[in-house]
Order: C-alpha cells, then sequence, then structure tokens
C-alpha cells in the first residue's frame, strides 16, 4: 500500500512539472573565434518554434541586446563587451505569435581581462627591417596605409513611409580573422611598468580573395611617439613557389593589404615600437587562410524597404541576392545595426542562411541608422558587408482620433464631429481646416475649404447632393501658426432621398431636449437581439477618469432603449458609451457604442444634482426637436477610414476591425464591428 501510495504521489509530481523546452542552457567564452558560445538542448520542436536571445553587461544602466535564431545555440561577439566584464544572458522560446517558454534564469560568464601573448611565447628579439616585397601594398611606409573608411551607400529622399532602396557596396565584403589566443603557459603575462605592449583586438578582415585589411587598437593610446611592424608571413605554398615574407611600418591603426595570394594560408603578427632598438617583446598574432574564388561570396544589390505607421511603429525589410551556386554554402547571417551617432549600441538578428532577407523592428523614424551584414558560410569563413547607409521616413502623424457623421432627416445637410488624438494639446489648438470634396485625388487647392476659427470640434454641411461620396479631412491649426496636416482621409455619403425606410438596426441618435437635458435612443445589433436583457450606459465630460468611475444608467429592459439624463453641464461635451447586457451575465464589447455630444447652453440656472430617468420607447415627445442619426444601418451611411489590413495595428478605432478591400487586396477599410456583417454581405 505504502509503495502504491509513493508510486502515485511521483506520478502526480512527474504530471505536474512542465517539461521546458530549453534545457540544460550552457554559456562559454572561446577566445579563438572571439565570440561567447550559447547551446541549449531542445529536442525536436515545430518548424515555427524561434528563440529569442538576449544579453547585457551586468551595469544596471546597460540595455539588453537581442538576437533571434532557430537553431540551439547563438554566438555573441566578443568584441561587445569590454575584458572584465559580466555578460548575463537568458532565453525565450516561441512559437508563432505565442510565448512558449518565458525566458530562463539567467547565465553569467566573465569575460576574462586578456593578456596580449606571443604564439608560441618565447623571448623574440626585435624584427629587423624587411625589404619591401612586390607583393606589399603600395603604402606601407611611416604614413597611413590605406586607412579603412565607412562605405556609405547612396542616399534617397524619403518621401513616403513605404520606399524601397537598393545599395551595391563599392568594396567587397570583408572575412574577419582573429587574433589567435596564446599558445604559451597559461599563467598571465606580466608587463613592467612603462614597457611597450602589443596593440589589442588584432583582426584580419578578408576584403575578395586576395585582398585582407588589419585592423586593432592600441594599447596605450596616451603616447603619440608609437608606431606598428606588421609581419606578413606566408605560410602555405601550393603551386610550389617561394614563400613570401614582407614587413610594414605605419603609425595608423588599419591599413589594406593587396595582391594576396587565393587559398594560401597566412600569419600576421604585429608589435608596437618607439624606435628601432624599443619594441614590445611579445606579439599580436592573427592567422588566415585567404578564400579561393570558388569558396567566397559577396552580398550585392542590397535593397531596403521601410513602412512606418508611427514614429514608433515601422518594419525596416532587408532583401539581397545570393548566387544559385551558394545556395546551400551559407551557414548564417548576422546582422548588425545602429544609430549613427551611436555606434557603441549595436543591435544584432542572427538567423539560418538559408533566407536571403531580414525584418528590422523598434527602429525610429527620420532617423538614420547604420548597417553591416556579416555572412557565415559553411567553410567557416565570415565575410562582413561594408556599413550601409540609410535613413527611416518620416511619419506624419494623424491629430485626429475618430470622425463622426451624424445624419439627420433633411439629406441635404449632415454635421461632422471629430476627436483628437491623446498627444494633441487642445489649449494649443487655435482652429481647424475642413476639406470637402467628391474627388480625393483632386490638389488641396480644389478641395472646398471651411476655417474653423475656435475650439469647437464640430461642423454642420448645408446643400450637400443626396446619395454622394464625400471625401473630408481635418487639418489642425495651433495657436503658434503652425499646422497639424491630417494624413487620413474621411469618406462618407449622404442618404438618398427616394430612400423613405425607417432607420433600424445600429442606429444611434440623440437630441438636446433643454439645456443640460439629452435625449440618447439606440437600436440593438439584430445578430444580439435574442440574448439581449438590457445595457448598461456610461457618460462623463472628463476623459482624463477610467471607465469605472464614470457615470453610469442600468437599463434593466431590452426593449427600454431610450434614455434621458438631465441636470448635465451647459455647452459641455460629454463621452457616451452603451455596452449591451446578455441573458448570461456577460458585457458584449463587441457591440459597444461609443459617441460624444455637447450639451446646450443657455443663460439661465440650473438646478445642482443628478437626476436620470428612463423612458419607454413612446415615452418621449416627439413633436420638440428632431432626432441626429449618428449612424445608418446601410454600409452607404457609414463613414470609412482606410487602413492596412498586414499590421498588427491597422490604424482602426477601437470598435472598428481592418476589412481587405474587393478592389485591392493589400488595402483596406475601418468598419465597425457592429456593422462587418452587412458590409461584407453587401
Amino acid at each position: 500500500m505504502k509503495l502504491l501510495l509513493f508510486s502515485a504521489i511521483c506520478l502526480y509530481l512527474t504530471v505536474s512539472q512542465p517539461v521546458p523546452v530549453v534545457k540544460d542552457p550552457r554559456a562559454r567564452v572561446v577566445p579563438e573565434l572571439d565570440i561567447i558560445y550559447v547551446e541549449w538542448q531542445a529536442g525536436s520542436q515545430p518548424q515555427n518554434t524561434m528563440y529569442t536571445i538576449r544579453h547585457k553587461s551586468g551595469s544596471d544602466q546597460a540595455a539588453w541586446k537581442y538576437i533571434k535564431t532557430v537553431e540551439s545555440n547563438v554566438r555573441i561577439p566578443l568584441g561587445t563587451y569590454n575584458d572584465g566584464e559580466n555578460v548575463h544572458i537568458q532565453i525565450k522560446t516561441e512559437r508563432g505569435a505565442q510565448i512558449v517558454e518565458d525566458w530562463t534564469k539567467e547565465l553569467i560568464v566573465d569575460v576574462a581581462r586578456k593578456s596580449v601573448r606571443s604564439a608560441p611565447l618565447r623571448p623574440v628579439p626585435p624584427a629587423a627591417p624587411a625589404a619591401p616585397s612586390p607583393n606589399q601594398h603600395a603604402h606601407h611606409s611611416h604614413q597611413h596605409a590605406h586607412e579603412h573608411g565607412q562605405h556609405h551607400a547612396p542616399q534617397q529622399n524619403q518621401h513616403h513611409a513605404q520606399h524601397h532602396t537598393s545599395y551595391h557596396p563599392q568594396h567587397p565584403q570583408p572575412v574577419q580573422a582573429h587574433a589567435q589566443p596564446p599558445q604559451a603557459p597559461a599563467s598571465p603575462l606580466v608587463h613592467a611598468p612603462g614597457a611597450l605592449v602589443p596593440p589589442l583586438h588584432f583582426t584580419a578582415n578578408i576584403m575578395n580573395p586576395t585582398t585582407v585589411q588589419l585592423k586593432w587598437q592600441p594599447a596605450m593610446p596616451g603616447r603619440q611617439d608609437i608606431y606598428y611592424l606588421v609581419n606578413v608571413k606566408q605560410l602555405t605554398t601550393a603551386s610550389g613557389s617561394t614563400l613570401q615574407n614582407q614587413q610594414i611600418k605605419t603609425a595608423a591603426t588599419s591599413f589594406t593589404l593587396g595582391k594576396m595570394i587565393a587559398g594560401e594560408k597566412y600569419e600576421m603578427t604585429i608589435r608596437s615600437a618607439t624606435s628601432q632598438d624599443a619594441t614590445s617583446g611579445t606579439a599580436s598574432i592573427v592567422e588566415i587562410t585567404m578564400p579561393r574564388e570558388d569558396d567566397y561570396f559577396e552580398i550585392g544589390n542590397l535593397i531596403i524597404s521601410s513602412h512606418f505607421r508611427t514614429p514608433t511603429q515601422g518594419i525596416v525589410n532587408l532583401t539581397w541576392e545570393v548566387p544559385p551556386t551558394m545556395q546551400n554554402r551559407i551557414a548564417s547571417y548576422n546582422v548588425e545595426y545602429a544609430e549613427m551617432g551611436n555606434n557603441r549600441y549595436w543591435q544584432k538578428i542572427q538567423f539560418h542562411g538559408a533566407s536571403s532577407s531580414a525584418a528590422l523592428h523598434h527602429l525610429k523614424s527620420n532617423t538614420e541608422y547604420l548597417l553591416r551584414i556579416k555572412t557565415v558560410l559553411a567553410n567557416n569563413i565570415v565575410t562582413e558587408s561594408g556599413q550601409f547607409r540609410f535613413r527611416t521616413p518620416r511619419v506624419e502623424t494623424n491629430p485626429i482620433h475618430k470622425v463622426d457623421v451624424i445624419y439627420s432627416h433633411d439629406v441635404n445637410s449632415v454635421k461632422l464631429q471629430w476627436m483628437l488624438e491623446p498627444h494633441i494639446r487642445p489649449e494649443n489648438v487655435a482652429g481647424y481646416d475642413v476639406y470637402l470634396s467628391q474627388d480625393k485625388d483632386l490638389p488641396d487647392s480644389q478641395w472646398k475649404l471651411v476655417r474653423l476659427n475656435n475650439k469647437e470640434s464640430h461642423l454642420s454641411l448645408e446643400d450637400l447632393k443626396s446619395s454622394t461620396v464625400y471625401f473630408v479631412r481635418v487639418n489642425v491649426r495651433n495657436t503658434d501658426g503652425s499646422v497639424i496636416r491630417a494624413p487620413s482621409v474621411y469618406r462618407f455619403k449622404t442618404i438618398d432621398n427616394t430612400d423613405e425606410e425607417e432607420f433600424e438596426g445600429n442606429s444611434l441618435a440623440y437630441r438636446n431636449v433643454a439645456p443640460g437635458e439629452v435625449e440618447i435612443r439606440w437600436t440593438f445589433p439584430k445578430s444580439i437581439l435574442d440574448s439581449v436583457i438590457g445595457a448598461t450606459i456610461l457618460y462623463t465630460n472628463r476623459k482624463d477618469l477610467t471607465p469605472e468611475q464614470w457615470q453610469k444608467i442600468e437599463i434593466e429592459d431590452s426593449k427600454n432603449t431610450t434614455v434621458l439624463i438631465k441636470n448635465l453641464q451647459e455647452g459641455v461635451r460629454y463621452s457616451v458609451q452603451i455596452i449591451p447586457r446578455l441573458y448570461t451575465g456577460d458585457y458584449d464589447f463587441e457591440s459597444r457604442e461609443l459617441f460624444e455630444f455637447k450639451t446646450d447652453k443657455m443663460t439661465r440656472g440650473v438646478n445642482q444634482g443628478t437626476d436620470v430617468r428612463t423612458l419607454t420607447p413612446h415615452g418621449h415627445p416627439l413633436a420638440g426637436p428632431h432626432f441626429e442619426q449618428m449612424s445608418h444601418s446601410e454600409a452607404e451611411f457609414m463613414r470609412i477610414v482606410s487602413c492596412n489590413p498586414d499590421e498588427i495595428k491597422s490604424g482602426c478605432a477601437w470598435d472598428e476591425i481592418c476589412i481587405n478591400r474587393v478592389e485591392d487586396r493589400n488595402k483596406g477599410w475601418c468598419i465597425s464591428n457592429t456593422l462587418r456583417d452587412s458590409i461584407l454581405n453587401s
């Protein structure tokens, strides 16, 4: 019995504990490759499984850097961190748009302080100057030897949020090799105070099969009398010809060496010196193998396209061409990008070599960026593109959040009212410029312009044609004289004067009964008529309040679709929500209606307090002022806003959905959820 109970407990514990996707994560420094190698076990996962790795230094002010991959390992460039720093690493698993497993516990890797040692470690007398070799680069004197500059692609003017730019690198992409680790005993070297030490971060970037670029960082940047001796030694010869050696003397920190032999192995050593007799006793060493012509790959015809909807919401797509002969010979890509002037913080993306495109997120609009792409080939050769420069497009933010079209029984007139976006400060608004046209493609000068010299956000339009489509745009004029141009154009259609049927289905209307008194009438959508039992009315004249703080009216009978609100403040704009309540007790937020109205104002006293009463459908006099219709049941009477159906945030209002256009599936219209079915059926 005890054994059975113990087995049941073990089985319960086994079932209760979720099996992690990322198992046994490990990270280690690989100085030979100048990387931090992170790996884990994940087992067999679906194809759309993606891992996000983030890493940063131990400083509280340090920002996370992100890498995405589909593999169960990733390489973090060691040059991202300084000597002696602790690197914190976490892994997150995603599948599609869902997070399968959140961030793992942090892995902490110590980047040990690097002492540059020779390989092998042995006392080496200062190298004597060698006679210039015929293969030596033309500039190997005391002057800067072909100092390396950035590769700037041509920049194009940005006129639209959607743009495409082609970049053709003017220089080949380099292959990068780093200084070899010391092959001497593991004990660190101790340099005497004031002694010369060799440069740091000595790297060789292969530009093409016969050209290499050498770069390094000064170990003693404060001294101005230091120059460098670089010895280039050929280690192999496939043709059997004489091995070539050469020495370059330069005061620069980079130079380009040409006329190398493709397919051959070379060793480069570098020392610091102040005179012929004063050189560093140790050297930095790097070994490279020049690629053959058929082993080399360079990115060509880089196309950059951007699409931004807001200043902080946009995507930059990168696409490049891969020759057919290289399709299966690319292991992975590393894409790095940073803002101009902020080159210390490079964002990194890593992905499989089967893809020749990448998407960059979290970029700012109207900002210049630097871009570089590293390609890891199957033969372990790493090529790096020159730096490309591009600018993201400028985005005009829409100052208008929503435009409502209010229909009256007069078919030749409508009332427009609009709401400002939260980032627009009402106290800075001096007025509005309302443009009206039957043809949205006409230039602005041919649209009808109505200038409003006050802050009232509504306008009545008279003498309109019946059953006619109109387009309207509202620009905001500020008190400082500037104009915020609205990029969105709104569309509405006037009522057909031959159509005499009653407004029904989703209609919404209100009227000012008296100063401070407003009567609201609505109908529920047909799709919920059988399940609705009442409604909750929320209203307020303060937009800074949460919905829980709005004043509330409970409607207990679904047949009662009229309410009178009394003792409101005169001449004040109110926001109203009508939320249907279902027989299940739940609220149908998808069928919720949101609108605004402004109360009338007269110079007379008004009783204080709140007096709200509900009316039956026939409990109010119809001989008074006519109702102003908020929306019609048919599609032709609704306001439609253009949108992008492929974006996560399409730009539609909270109660709308982006529906693809029939004539162009790449564009859409913002349609109210309550009217979606009728629009699709029509």
